[in-house]
């Protein structure tokens, strides 16, 4: 088995990616049409050419990736088109669903192939391979994902320089793919220029391709997971061949854990990863997880509702019992669940059993279903002993059995057992496994006390379980398939240090986000209102592909925005309109295929007509819980209400003079948070990101400083910091963006005040160096 991961349908994911291999690293064919050229070095060439060559200079107005690509492609042959997205698709397949799910993935991949005028599907079974993925890649790798679709491209195009015979050896032998895996030079400026480069996907191919060699972990590099694991001194002894190499350390520490924990263990799991990871406590993940299910809002109707009509059904069973009423056994065979939480199987023999004894089974039913003095355990050991194991039809059923019946009784405090779910949840929480030789009484005590703890834990990490049944039923779920793996360390604190931000100021919007759903940003031009908008709502929402960009401007309608009839060409070829979605409506059929969040950031939202383009959305920004006829829709088509999981953020230039002052109904339904150089927390933006990446330039702040004091009679006019918090910053840059960006601002904001005034911003007089005028004579 080796690194490969086991369980909820990731075996899909190893297929998907087996079949990429074999058609891309092996053939010229393809994944979504096979025996059609596309991974071919034609191909492959062009669209270096067109996306990678030029997506660093496209200036494409703030779109994300998708957005920015779109027109890099226009025009290109149906096989290039088809190419872009198949390598979206094996992006994609490492990306855990926590971080993008399968319906998210598939919507990406099939918004790129709509862009040809030959435009294919994703066939079946490789839907299947988009979930659930293996690892979650962090926010660095949702937010420059261009750099992964544009590795794997790369990366194919220089292995097609290969021969054949090298393409052999290479797949064979996987250290030697490692070392051409590393050994690439990337061609393109995308590639180059990325902090990390593309590392993440550069450890998912490894993984994809020789699964049973390298991990499923794409966290490399120094403090990395994978760094972390191969140094651990609890792990050294495993080490018996010296080498620097991370991934060979890791694959010994493999072998030798294997011995103890099995082939097909994980290094998360919580006895291992306690041992390189000592701070971790595997009940933050455990609760983190089950946390994640019971937001969904779907524990009442897919767990617990079934149970408690089981428990009702089989309480009007054990009172016929008790009686001893004749045709008791068929009140018995009907009250006994035919699927989960007891397998057919197992009721059939039971069944046959007791149709075959029914004296026996009746004083067996009636001595675990009559209370009395004697305990719980002594009911179920009787029982079990009264039951031949001819009438359990393989090991473990009989404690299940027993958890059903007593279901009866309380089903809130006799939740139903099932070994492999029990065993699991202990494995990953690291509980105490019951006893070898425990019995059944001992197994299903033993489960209950994990439930009792499990309750206890999620109280004090705010998840209030109401009782075993709650917990019992989360668990079922959160169990069945493999253990998510932890998000990255990226929380609020970390986005915080990279947009110079105080942390408790990131953490009111969201605050606000959760109360009112709508937020406006507003602010002078240059504070970075739109830039810290997408940063935080792709933070919040875990995924680029759950964020929505748009702009609005003069001539913006609500056909634009929400929906309209646009030109169109019917498979006939003939024109006509067709009724299209507008980015709000998209954003929102978005956010109802997920329980996850999702954003729509409105950039310049008052250069709007609002009131044209919102239209009888203000109704539902206020009412999120009601639903309305869209006025292209009427009834015809269902109602339609905004989804509670899309969150709106606007932004708002107050300095543009030109646009109306936005209107109170709107203001009632925003909160609105202020973006202003001269206050807290924007005042020390500039400053703070001068010290930490411009060596020797905080001058450049005493400038902006002294321009705002000069500009108080117009608070609105201030200048943002956003100017010059560029890469590369030294004396030369700012006097060109001083020049050409601020001073023209300036000028506008200042016109008709005069040449005087005027110079009041000239650089060099701000900053305190300009000569003396040799006219102006002294004091006398």
């Amino acid at each position: 088995m080796g690194a490969k991961k086991t369980g909820g349908g990731v075996e899909n994911v190893y297929a998907a990616a087996q079949k990429w291999l074999d058609c891309a690293l092996r053939k010229d064919d393809s994944l979504f049409t096979p025996g059609t050229p596309i991974w071919t070095s034609q191909w492959l060439g062009e669209l270096r050419e067109r996306f990678l060559d030029k997506f660093e200079d496209a200036d494409l107005g703030g779109r994300d990736f998708f957005g920015k690509l779109e027109p890099l492609l226009a025009g290109s042959r149906p096989e290039v088109i088809q190419l872009m997205a198949e390598a979206v698709y094996v992006t994609y397949l490492i990306v855990w669903k926590g971080a993008a799910g399968k319906a998210a993935k598939q919507r990406r991949i099939n918004q790129v192939l709509e862009w040809s005028y030959s435009p294919v599907s994703i066939p079946d079974d490789l839907k299947d391979g988009l979930e659930p993925g293996i690892a979650h890649p962090g926010a660095f790798f949702i937010a420059n994902f261009a750099i992964h679709p544009g590795f794997i491209i790369e990366f194919v195009e220089q292995w097609k320089g290969q021969t054949p015979s090298e393409w052999d050896r290479l797949l064979d032998d996987p250290w030697a793919f490692k070392r051409f895996v590393r050994e690439l030079s990337f061609r393109s400026d995308v590639l180059r220029n990325a902090p990390n480069g593309p590392a993440a996907q550069r450890e998912a191919l490894l993984h994809l391709v020789h699964p049973d060699t390298f991990e499923g972990i794409v966290h490399a590099g120094i403090g990395s997971t994978k760094s972390n694991i191969a140094n651990a001194s609890a792990f050294a002894h495993f080490v018996t061949e010296t080498t620097d190499d991370v991934d060979r350390r890791i694959k010994q520490i493999r072998n030798g854990l294997e011995a103890d924990h099995g082939q097909d263990f994980d290094f998360f799991d919580p006895d291992v990863r306690s041992q390189w990871d000592p701070s971790a406590n595997p009940w933050d993940e455990f609760v983190r997880h089950a946390q994640e299910y019971v937001d969904t809002g779907q524990l009442e109707y897919q767990e617990i509702d079934y149970k408690i009509e089981i428990g009702q059904q089989l309480r009007s069973a054990r009172e016929v019992v008790l009686a001893g009423e004749e045709g008791w056994t068929s009140h018995l065979e009907a009250a006994l669940p035919s699927g989960n939480p007891l397998d057919f199987r197992a009721k059939s023999r039971f069944c046959e059993w007791v149709d075959s004894f029914p004296n026996e089974s009746l004083r067996a039913l009636q001595g675990i279903w009559r209370l009395n003095d004697i305990s719980d355990a002594e009911r179920i050991r009787a029982f079990c002993n009264s039951v031949p194991r001819s009438a359990v039809s393989r090991p473990g059923t009989l404690t299940t059995l027993v958890s059903v019946l007593l279901m009866a009784i309380d089903v809130a405090k006799y939740p139903p057992y099932r070994t492999t779910t029990f065993y699991e949840a202990y494995k990953r929480t690291g509980y105490e496994q019951p006893e070898r030789d425990a019995d059944e009484a001992a197994l299903y005590e033993h489960g209950l006390g994990f439930l009792d703890r499990f309750i206890e834990e999620a109280r004090q990490r705010g998840l209030e379980l109401r009782h075993r049944l709650d917990a019992q039923s989360v668990v079922y779920i959160i169990t069945s398939g493999p253990p998510p793996p932890p998000p990255p360390p990226n929380g609020l604190d970390t986005l915080a240090d990279e947009l110079t931000l105080p942390v408790e100021f990131l953490e009111e919007i969201e605050t606000l986000l959760e109360d009112k759903k709508q937020v406006v940003f507003q602010g002078p031009p240059g504070t970075g209102k739109t830039f810290v908008a997408q940063k935080l709502a792709r933070h919040l929402a875990g995924s680029e592909d759950r964020v929505t960009l748009v702009q609005f401007h003069p001539s913006y309608a609500y056909e634009d925005f929400v929906q309209g009839f646009r030109p169109s060409i019917s498979d006939s070829g003939q024109p006509g309109f067709k009724l299209t979605d507008g980015p709000l409506i998209r954003a929102a059929k978005s956010a109802e295929e997920t329980d996850a969040k999702h954003f729509l950031i409105i950039d310049e939202i008052n250069r709007g007509n609002l009131a044209r383009i919102l239209g009888e959305l203000y109704f539902l920004l206020e009412y999120r819980d009601e639903e309305i006829s869209l006025q292209y829709q009427g009834d015809r088509k269902g109602k339609f209400s905004l989804p509670d999981n899309l969150y709106i953020i606007g932004t708002m230039n107050t300095a543009d003079r030109s646009i109306a002052l936005v209107d109170l109904a709107l203001r009632r339904r925003f909160y609105f948070v202020e973006f202003h150089p001269d206050d807290e927390p924007v005042k020390n933006v500039l400053r703070n990101w001068l010290k930490k990446n411009a060596d020797g330039m905080e001058w450049v702040a005493d400038v902006v400083d002294a321009a705002n004091d000069k500009l108080r009679d117009d608070r609105h006019a201030a200048i943002g910091p956003s100017y010059f918090m560029k890469s590369g910053l030294d004396e030369t840059a700012v006097k060109r963006i001083w020049k050409h960006s601020v001073l023209p601002y300036i000028e506008e904001r200042l016109f008709g005040e005069g040449d005087e005034r005027i110079g009041e911003f000239d650089l060099d007089v701000l900053r305190g160096t300009e000569a003396p005028d040799p006219q102006e004579g002294g004091e006398d």
